[in-house]
């Protein structure tokens, strides 16, 4: 995993919002991995989950590596399977506001100190109250020295080590601290918005019960068997069995304090994806999930299935390709790979037009996009002429990584050396399984340039752009270590004013700066389908906040 850095949560090597497409395809340099295994395999794992009709099952395409919210990365199944025992302190909804769950509101005096009011009616399981002890203890627990979640960097709190961690048995630093039963203060060393501290802390920090944990060593929480199946929860579901690799099954907390959830068992199957149409043909699945993607030639069909409403997302996730700047050292040949790339035909013939090609970070549905900026369209011509003046022989041959998972990004990639080829720069393909991608590969000295989905709410950019491309304290990046001054300062300023007009500005200078130097670039926004069946009334498949409301869903037939 990738170390902690100085700036605030560092995605790490495996914690990449990726939604990530479970594919069958195989590329040169590399080969394809199942997330469901041999046939015996997935035979004897579907004989583990309890079926029925009044159990609803939940199509993921990605493996859960965690349900200890300790353990946490930024991978969203994590985050999804976690919180429905464990509740973050509010979450994202599908318009990008914040849903209160634990929290009643959270509130900020001057950019530095925050305001954490708990509800009034935040139970455990148990009947205990969810209290401000149990946050801080377990804001003190993600990074007492023992745990030291590596993909969540708390530097930014006032008291907390350069290194990302508390001292050693702090049980609070001025930085982390419970002003009463219902109230915690958060402040930070440097400006931060509130945006920022919801996007990147707490929609992503699930509360533990400190009264059941606290006797529990900190060198044995990250191993602790009671996550395995905790006996007192906030969330509205409590995990009966799993097998991380194929599904979780969950039964309801008759005590959850928004409501006692209408249905009983909810299963998370985790599934290639070339199985999801059968099994929602079969009527084996009930609703596919959006952070997992069916395989486009089988989406046609999926979007006429009787019984099944489907639907699309925003085209907010990001088939990320990163440079590695430290080897691919020309601005211009990064700039000349981005023209010789016909991006829009990548998006009309393998995502069926659905999605869309933008520079930067950057999506049409953010209030920071600007449809008149500068962009590199496919420019053939204009690639050969970079590639000159820079002075490339052809001679070498760089290194292109891509998720195994995904067949879209796979097919994409075989387009790319066609196009790459074309104007006379040579690269291998290679393919391997995400937690190797983003583990091990991004960031080091095999790849060259590699592409990844990475997904993030269209409000705020700044922590993904301060930790995945600009580096500015020298420990690493996704982007080979490229720092740019000017994108440093423009980033603070977004974190002292809430104008969107001027936030619009400063995102635009910092992708005008992007372009130009092209750490990093769009391959494709994409769009992806999320399908319920019609049996189930009140749930809907979007990427953000789907879970929010699991508690009033229903089976009706």
């Amino acid at each position: 995993m990738k170390k902690k850095t100085g700036s605030l949560l560092k995605r790490g090597m495996s914690a990449v919002l990726a939604l990530v497409l479970a594919g069958g395809m195989t590329a040169c340099g590399g080969s394809t991995s199942s997330v469901s295994g041999s046939a015996a395999a997935q035979e004897s794992e579907a004989s583990s989950i309890e079926t029925g009709d009044d159990i609803m099952n939940i199509a993921f395409t990605d493996t859960v590596g965690t349900l200890n919210p300790l353990n946490m990365n930024w991978n969203f199944i994590n985050l999804y399977a976690t919180s429905m025992e464990f509740l973050p302190l509010v979450q994202f909804n599908s318009d990008y506001d914040v849903d209160y769950l634990i929290a009643e509101s959270i509130t900020s005096q001057d950019d530095r100190t925050f305001t954490v009011k708990i509800r009034d009616n935040a139970t455990w399981s148990d009947g205990e109250p969810i209290t401000a002890d149990d946050v801080v203890w377990t804001m003190m627990k993600f990074t007492c020295p023992d745990v030291a979640n590596p993909n969540f960097d708390f530097t930014p709190f006032v008291g907390i080590n350069d290194d990302g961690t508390s001292p050693e048995g702090a049980e609070s630093v001025e930085g982390i601290q419970a002003v009463d039963d219902r109230t915690v203060q958060l402040k930070t060393k440097d400006p931060m918005s509130l945006q920022t501290l919801y996007n990147n802390v707490l929609t992503w920090f699930c509360i533990l019960p400190k009264h059941v944990l606290q006797d529990t060593p900190d060198d044995k929480l990250l191993t602790s068997s009671w996550f395995e199946k905790p006996d007192v929860v906030s969330g509205p579901y409590f995990v009966t069995d799993y097998d991380f690799s194929h599904y979780i099954s969950y039964m309801a907390n008759e005590k959850y304090f928004l409501g006692a959830p209408k249905i009983q068992k909810v299963n998370f199957r985790i599934m290639d994806s070339s199985e999801i149409l059968t099994g929602l043909q079969t009527g084996e699945i009930d609703m596919v999930h959006p952070l997992s993607s069916l395989p486009n030639e089988d989406r046609k069909t999926v979007e006429k299935l009787d019984g099944y409403t489907s639907s699309y997302t925003d085209p907010i996730t990001n088939e990320m390709t990163f440079f590695n700047t430290s080897k691919v050292t020309d601005p211009k040949v990064r700039q000349a790979i981005v023209y010789a790339i016909d991006r829009d035909t990548i998006v009309k013939q393998l995502l069926n037009g659905k999605g869309e090609v933008t520079d930067g970070f950057i999506c049409s549905n953010s209030p920071y996009y600007d449809e008149n900026k500068t962009k590199l369209s496919y420019d053939p011509d204009k690639a050969k002429q970079l590639l000159q003046e820079a002075g490339w022989d052809g001679s070498q041959t760089l290194q292109y990584y891509v998720s195994s998972n995904d067949s879209t990004a796979v097919k994409a990639a075989q387009l790319v050396q066609q196009y790459l080829g074309a104007v006379g720069v040579r690269i291998q393909i290679n393919t391997v399984d995400f937690e190797t991608l983003t583990g091990e590969v991004a960031g080091s000295d095999d790849e060259d340039f590699f592409s990844v989905q990475y997904t993030i709410t269209p409000n705020d950019y700044w922590a993904d752009e301060v930790s995945l491309i600009n580096d500015k304290n020298g420990d690493g990046s996704w982007s080979g270590g490229y720092y740019n001054e000017d994108i440093d300062s423009l980033l603070a300023k977004t974190q002292t004013t809430t104008d969107a007009d001027e936030l619009k500005d400063i995102y635009d200078r910092i992708d005008e700066k992007v372009i130009e130097e092209c750490p990093v670039f769009s391959l494709y926004f994409l769009s992806n389908l999320g399908v319920v069946s019609r049996r189930i009334k009140g749930a809907d498949p979007t990427f953000y906040g789907a879970f929010d409301n699991i508690q009033d869903w229903e089976i009706t037939a």
